[in-house]
């Protein structure tokens, strides 16, 4: 009976075809990637709280400043600047189409910058599995997506005096936020 073993060393189909020198060499270069790959993993170091302090500095280990809510405030400060800023092209200090839309462009950033700090709140303490934060990390992100996609379009809609210029600065501005608060921290 013609009988091909999946599994042994000597059938053609775990040969792959090959001739017995080249069969030697790949198993020689798979051996040396087993190799090092041995060694990259005996190499590894963990580092005591104390360790790290010695090597990066005290401050290095310390939680940031910059908490949520004050990161929001900081939003609001650049929306309300903003606001007051494009006020001024108009009528002095008053409510005209670029203001407000300046305010709304902040407001496209800010509220599903909320409600993706509501989400991570609230399954903060629920997520002890790893697989479950990512998780919600991903789908907070896409509510922040799809509401930042809905927002955009029901301004657009819903109030016809829109200045697009005065919108999308203070929401590209609101957005830089995030850096003003990371070189801040």
């Amino acid at each position: 009976m013609n009988y091909i073993d999946p599994k042994g060393t000597h059938s053609v189909k775990s040969r792959g075809f090959m001739s017995r020198d080249v069969q030697k060499a790949e198993s020689d270069k798979n051996a040396i990637w087993d190799n090092e790959l041995d060694d990259l993993n005996e190499d590894v170091k963990l580092y005591s709280k104390a360790e790290l302090e010695e090597i990066l500095g005290a401050k290095a280990l310390r939680p940031s400043k910059i908490s949520v809510k004050r990161l929001f405030v900081l939003q609001a400060i650049v929306t309300a600047i903003s606001c007051i800023a494009w006020s001024a092209k108009g009528k002095p200090f008053g409510l005209d189409s670029s203001a407000i839309s300046a305010l709304l462009g902040g407001l496209i950033a800010i509220v599903p910058a909320g409600l993706f700090a509501l989400r991570a709140k609230v399954l903060a303490g629920k997520a002890a599995v790893s697989g479950a934060s990512v998780f919600a990390l991903v789908t907070g992100e896409l509510i922040k997506i799809i509401a930042t996609i809905a927002m955009f379009f029901l301004v657009i809609v819903l109030y016809p005096q829109l200045d697009w210029l005065p919108l999308l600065l203070t929401y590209v501005l609101v957005l830089k936020c995030y850096v003003l608060a990371w070189f801040l921290k």
